[in-house]
Order: C-alpha cells, then sequence, then structure tokens
C-alpha cells in the first residue's frame, strides 16, 4: 500500500507540476478535486455515513480540512505512514549498541 500511495504521490506532483508551468504559477489539486474526478458521488457518500457513524460536528470539519489538503500532500503522508507501519525490525542482540 505504501507503494501504491508512493506512486499516486508522483503522479499527482507530475500533474500539478505541469499545471503549474502552464499557468505560471504554483498550482496543487486538492484532494476534493481529485477525488471527485476519479470516483464522483463517493465523496459525499463518505461523508453522509460519517455523519451517521460519528457525530456531524465531529465529521464534518475533520472531512472538509482533509479534503481541503494538496492531494500529493495527503498520499506523500500516507505512503509514509504506511512504510513505517510496514517495515520490519532489526532483531537486537544482548551488548549490542545499534548500528
Amino acid at each position: 500500500m505504501a507503494v501504491f500511495c508512493l506512486a499516486m504521490m508522483v503522479i499527482v506532483g507530475v500533474v500539478d507540476a505541469t499545471r503549474s508551468i502552464g499557468t505560471s504559477a504554483m498550482t496543487l489539486t486538492p484532494l476534493a478535486d481529485s477525488w471527485d474526478a476519479i470516483a464522483p458521488g463517493s465523496r459525499t457518500a463518505l461523508g453522509e455515513w460519517l455523519d451517521e457513524a460519528a457525530h456531524p460536528v465531529l465529521a464534518d470539519p475533520i472531512l472538509a480540512t482533509v479534503t481541503g489538503w494538496p492531494t500529493v500532500a495527503v498520499f506523500g503522508g500516507l505512503a509514509l505512514v504506511l512504510a513505517l507501519l510496514g517495515r520490519r525490525r532489526r532483531k537486537r542482540t544482548a551488548g549490542s549498541l545499534g548500528g
């Protein structure tokens, strides 16, 4: 999953860089725009489900905040978290000082 998120980050980064070059201004696509382009209606369905599963006072601001973030940052953060969670730990031996 971390590799998938990293690949998505690179793809969206290239798209944003291309748009930035074309407009001569920094352009970062919000997650909401990318989400709606890929799966129209699913973001609304998630919002409705969150309203039922959690209190709307809590769910609405969180969803609005996250979907307003740049897509490249969301996928980069997910890739980092998933890579850290999925990494293998080194075996430590008694008396070892690391390294």
